[in-house]
């Protein structure tokens, strides 16, 4: 049976147009809305960097723009890239030094000023000391002894590491001390799995590996204490720097109410009580502490030949680690001498001695001689002073083939430090200093413009105002990086307490601690990072462990932050005159 002319014309254009459409993978032809996603998907970053300028550019709406315009469209700006990151954060902070010339809100030089300061040099010192540790493998030392010394129960294990990561996260960076732990938890895991008394990895649905809830706890319990521990000291975190060099830079009258030992004096306290409520919510959630009789309780139990066998593990790494190194004694001593020269610079509670070095030249300025030149110092010796003896045999040779052969390393390397030096945290800091410089009254005035948007909430209680930041900056650093939410939030905060006649420094530390917080989700900090990679922690799983943490650091913070602050700073329930004299001289 034959067809019809104009029915083969049009089977023929059927057949034509099937054979030009494009299939997916599983044979289905591809949609202008999968196109588009795909579009969207792959290329998202460029569409933000293009579009985000000109939905912004309402703010400049009055012809010309005035500065404070620019400003605030500038913050805007850069808050949306520092949170999408949709091009890398260090370029973000440069706009600063594009857009403020030109808009005649600050010269070249003036931009530039903020990009390298007592702050950021401090920053750089606590990098030499961090990388000195690092590089002299002190820190396993003392995590190994630490476990040694603890035991080895899925309690003590789960207490040495959260209490060891979280005091060498005080002195290190929280991403250092979160990847030293790794190998460790491995090591001891892989001993219990070998004993069949738990499983590292758990199978999916899709047949994949992934971490068991114990594997999850170890590393999850890991990261969290990195970030706990990061708050402990000025040095511990990068956000400690930005909250504390905002609130100098804003306040430069202020007194030194976030010098070293007032710092960890407030920090210490409150950081350990974190970590014990973090410690226990996991215990409780996964190894049914107070649920003797639950499934997660019964997996928890290790019989002595488990433990016996952990113990051999970490005998071995330690025997392998070999007697106390003279470059381990060098970092002991010179990281022992930097803390002293912080601590001691100016106390407060006795005239130290960058307190003599003000009297003796009569400058009448405490704040003359910075915690920097003391990092400064010691990152010098590092990198003077020799990391062997060797010398002292160079100098018994008798032979010829003798003598030494090349020259003896120092305590910590330039090089090594140069390539692993976190230069682009520098930029960040900058950007974000730069940012809370020209909002200020004698650029700007953009403080006072947010200030007068800001004014409703005079009605609302002090506690409650401070309740809203600890949960807004908790909740947005989840999602974006730390530093970029605490250079963003301190200065409003700030600025809000100056409207409401709050002290300034309430508000800047509850939203700079709080900006810390990331125990939720991967993205939140480079630690969770870590530990979801090698671990393969699904986010559901991390999420399940990062709940109770962030809920215990909420309320936690904001009890110490309404009721142990007041008492390390005094000044907080007034409002002192430096907050009205705030610019610059």
């Amino acid at each position: 049976m034959s067809l019809p002319s104009d029915s083969v014309a049009n089977l023929n254009e059927e057949i034509t147009d099937d054979q030009s459409l494009e299939y997916n993978n599983d044979g289905t032809p591809i949609t202008k809305w999968d196109k588009t996603k795909l579009i969207l998907s792959i290329y998202w970053r460029g569409l933000v960097c293009f579009i985000t300028p000109i939905i912004l550019l309402p703010i400049l709406l009055s012809f010309p723009p005035k500065k404070y315009q620019w400003c605030g469209y500038t913050l805007v700006l850069m808050a949306i890239y520092w949170v999408t990151e949709c091009i890398p954060l260090p370029l973000t902070s440069f706009f600063p030094i594009i857009i403020f010339p030109l808009t005649g809100i600050m010269s070249t030089d003036e931009c530039c000023w903020c990009y390298m300061n007592d702050t950021i040099m401090m920053f750089i010192g606590s990098m030499i000391l961090a990388y000195a540790v690092e590089q002299s493998g002190l820190h396993k030392r003392l995590a190994l002894c630490a476990i040694r010394s603890i035991g080895y129960s899925h309690y003590k294990l789960l207490f040495a590491m959260c209490f060891i990561t979280m005091f060498i996260s005080m002195w290190i960076t929280n991403t250092a001390a979160t990847t030293l732990m790794v190998p460790i938890n491995f090591a001891v895991l892989k001993v219990f799995e070998d004993q069949n008394l738990l499983s590292i990895y758990d199978v999916n649905k899709n047949g994949e590996n992934v971490a068991s809830d114990i594997t999850t706890c170890y590393f999850c319990a890991v990261t969290f204490s990195a970030t706990i521990g990061g708050i402990g000291t000025l040095v511990g975190t990068a956000t400690n720097f930005v909250f504390k060099g905002l609130f100098s830079k804003t306040y430069p009258n202020a007194p030194e109410y976030l010098s070293f030992p007032k710092f960890s004096a407030f920090a210490i306290p409150y950081m350990m009580v974190m970590e014990g409520a973090m410690y226990i919510y996991l215990v409780i959630v996964y190894f049914g502490f107070l649920r003797p009789k639950s499934a997660a309780a019964q997996r928890a139990k290790v019989p002595q030949s488990g433990i016996e066998a952990a113990e051999k593990v970490v005998n071995e790494d330690y025997k392998n680690l070999g007697r106390i190194t003279f470059w381990e004694i060098m970092v002991i001593l010179l990281f022992s001498l930097a803390i002293c020269l912080f601590f001691c610079r100016s106390p407060q509670i006795f005239s130290g001695w960058g307190d003599q070095v003000s009297n003796y030249f009569k400058l009448g300025n405490k704040k003359f001689v910075g915690d920097s030149s003391a990092a400064m110092l010691v990152g010098f010796l590092m990198f003077l002073l020799p990391s062997t003896l060797e010398f002292f045999n160079n100098c018994k040779a008798q032979e010829h083939e003798d003598l030494p052969k090349h020259s003896i390393p120092s305590v910590l390397d330039w090089k090594t430090m140069n390539q692993i030096m976190p230069y682009s945290f520098m930029f960040l800091l900058g950007g974000g200093f730069a940012l809370s410089e020209a909002a200020k009254e004698e650029h700007t005035n953009l403080n006072g413009k947010i200030g007068a948007v800001l004014q409703d909430f005079r009605y609302l209680n002090n506690g409650t105002i401070l309740f809203f930041i600890i949960i807004f900056t908790v909740f947005i650093t989840n999602f974006a990086s730390n530093v970029a939410v605490c250079n963003v939030i301190a200065p409003i905060v700030m600025q809000l307490a100056k409207e409401i006649n709050q002290n300034p420094l309430w508000y800047n530390i509850a939203a700079g601690y709080s900006s810390s917080y990331a125990f939720c989700l991967p993205v939140g900090t480079p630690g969770n990072l870590v530990v979801q990679s090698v671990a393969n922690i699904p986010t559901a799983k991390m999420m399940k462990a990062g709940i109770g943490p962030t809920l215990t650091t909420i309320i936690i913070t904001w009890f110490c932050i309404n009721f142990w602050a007041p008492v390390v700073w005094p000044d907080l329930h007034n409002l002192p005159d430096w907050i009205y004299n705030s610019r610059t001289h």
